[in-house]
């Protein structure tokens, strides 16, 4: 990892189009991003690419769920700092991600500072466990303290499918 780098994430998204934009951003902001486009995927990547400071999840993907996808990287890795982006979380599966540990819920749409912040947040409480030092998620160029900044939105979005 080079020394701009501020962490390694698994990007487990089956939604082309916001993938491919979540991992551009992420990229930008200086993150380095495996991409995975189902839940068979998200794991065989974890265990062939990791280890990653942080697996960004959803929940509703083909083959495997997210739910399946984070037992699967909970039972290797219990410690592993998950954060779960998705449309909706039904209560079974708040009650099973919370059991494994995932204290990180991100509704979409959301907005990129917003979607900053909980991965910060995240791999800061990691680190807080660990002991280790945060330094480098202090360089972000967004204000976390303004999610909703003037001008046109940016926020992040699932473009409906059209058949």
């Amino acid at each position: 990892m080079g020394a701009n780098r501020r962490g390694k994430i698994l990007l487990v998204e089956d939604e082309h189009k916001l993938r491919a934009l979540v991992a551009e951003f992420l990229g930008g902001e200086g993150f380095e991003v495996v991409q995975a486009a189902n839940g068979r995927e998200g794991v065989e990547h974890f265990f062939a690419h990791g280890p990653f400071d942080l697996v960004l999840l959803d929940l509703n993907l083909p083959i495997l769920t997210g739910v399946e996808v984070c037992e699967r990287i909970k039972c290797d890795r219990p410690e592993q700092p998950v954060v779960i982006c998705s449309a909706a979380v039904l209560d079974q599966e708040m009650s099973a991600l919370r059991a494994l540990g995932v204290e990180q819920f991100l509704s979409k749409p959301y907005h990129p500072a917003e979607l900053i912040r909980r991965i910060s947040d995240e791999l800061r409480s990691f680190a807080d466990r660990r002991g280790l030092p945060v330094s480098r998620l202090e360089s972000s160029g967004w204000r976390l303290d303004d999610p909703c900044p003037s001008g046109p939105s940016r926020a992040l979005f699932k473009q409906p499918a059209i058949d």
